[in-house]
C-alpha cells in the first residue's frame, strides 16, 4: 500500500499550519488539508504511474515508459511503497511582509530550482502556473515542458524516488520564512545541525571549508611564499601534505639504515634531526638541530646498551 514519506508529512504540516488559516473549515483562499496532497487518489492509481504512487500501484503500460521510475536510476533504484511528490493547492495570504499566493510560491521556487540551490536537488520536476492561466513544468531531465491544466490551481513538485524528504522540508521552512510567517533563525539546535549533515554536499563543503582555510595552523620556521614573503600559517591541508613527506622520507632514512648490519647513530640521528626541528612549533627556538641529533643519538645508544 502506498504510504507518505516521513519528511514529506512534516513538509504538508509546516504548510497546513501557516496557509489553512481557518482549521476546519474549507476556504477558498485557505490551503485546505484537501489541497495538499502526497498517496495519490483513484484517479493517479488508474493511471498507474504517478510519483504519488509507490512500487505496488505502478504498473507497465503498452508502448509507455513509467516516467516516475524509467527515466531517472535515483527513481529505479529508489522505487518502494512511498509517495515521491506533494501538491500545493491555491491559496492567498496576508502577513508581515505582504500578500502572498500561489503563483508567488511559483515564483520563487522555480528560480532556484533553474540556480541549482541545495535545496532543490532531490527535485525531479515542478508542474506550476506562473499565472493561473499557463502551466509550465521545470523538469531536472528536460524530458517535458508542460502538464495539464489541473496545475493552474495546483502546483506538483516531485521528487527522485531515492530521496528521503528532508529537503522538502527545508523547502517548505524557507518559504515560511521569506514570507515572515516563520522567524529567521540565527542559531542553530544539535538536532538540525546533525540532520543537515546527512546531506552529502554539505559535509563536503564542511571538510573542504576545514581543509583549505589558509591560516589556522603555524606554518614551519622559515617557510615562504612563491612570491618570497613570509608564509606563517598554513591550511590544515598544506599542513598535513607537508607532514605526510616528511614521514614518508623519514621512512626511507630509517629502511636504508635498517638494512645495514650495524646501525649508525649519528647518521641515523642526522637524517631525524632535521625533519623533527623543523615539526616543532615555531615558538620552540630552545633546541637547536645540532641540539637534538647529540640528544637523538645518546637515546639510540642508551637503547642499544639495555637491548
Amino acid at each position: 500500500m502506498t504510504a507518505a514519506k516521513p519528511n514529506h508529512l512534516r513538509a504538508r504540516r509546516l504548510l497546513l499550519d501557516h496557509l489553512d488559516i481557518h482549521p476546519g473549515r474549507t476556504v477558498g483562499d485557505d490551503l485546505d488539508p484537501l489541497e495538499a496532497g502526497i498517496v495519490g487518489d483513484t484517479d493517479h492509481a488508474a493511471g498507474g504511474d504517478s510519483y504519488h504512487l509507490g512500487k505496488d500501484q505502478i504498473r507497465a503500460r503498452a508502448n509507455r515508459n513509467r516516467y516516475s521510475v524509467d527515466e531517472s536510476p535515483r527513481d529505479r533504484n529508489g522505487l518502494d511503497d512511498h509517495a515521491s511528490a506533494m501538491d500545493i493547492g491555491y491559496f492567498r495570504l496576508k502577513t508581515p511582509r505582504g500578500t502572498f499566493d500561489l503563483y508567488d510560491f511559483n515564483a520563487w521556487l522555480i528560480p532556484l530550482c533553474k540556480a541549482g540551490d541545495p535545496d532543490t536537488r532531490d527535485l525531479r520536476e515542478v508542474i506550476y502556473s506562473p499565472d493561473g492561466r499557463t502551466v509550465r513544468r521545470w523538469d531536472r531531465l528536460g524530458r517535458r515542458t508542460t502538464g495539464d491544466d489541473s496545475h493552474r490551481t495546483h502546483t506538483h513538485l516531485s521528487e527522485h524516488r531515492d530521496a528521503d524528504g528532508h529537503r522538502m522540508v527545508r523547502l517548505a521552512t524557507r518559504w515560511l520564512r521569506h514570507i515572515q510567517l516563520l522567524p529567521e533563525e540565527d542559531t542553530m539546535t544539535k538536532a538540525e545541525f546533525l540532520a543537515m549533515l546527512k546531506d552529502k554536499e554539505i559535509r563536503a563543503a564542511l571538510a573542504g571549508a576545514m581543509l583549505q582555510t589558509d591560516g589556522l595552523i603555524p606554518a614551519p620556521p622559515g617557510n615562504k611564499n612563491p612570491d618570497g614573503t613570509a608564509n606563517t600559517h598554513w591550511s590544515l591541508a598544506s599542513y598535513a601534505q607537508w607532514t605526510y613527506r616528511h614521514l614518508i622520507d623519514a621512512r626511507t632514512a630509517i629502511t636504508t639504515l635498517a638494512t645495514r648490519d650495524q646501525v649508525d647513530e649519528v647518521a641515523l640521528a642526522g637524517a631525524l634531526a632535521p625533519m623533527l626541528a623543523a615539526a616543532l612549533p615555531g615558538d620552540r627556538d630552545d633546541l637547536t638541530p645540532a641540539e637534538l641529533q647529540q640528544a637523538i643519538v645518546g637515546a639510540l645508544r642508551e637503547l642499544a646498551g639495555n637491548s
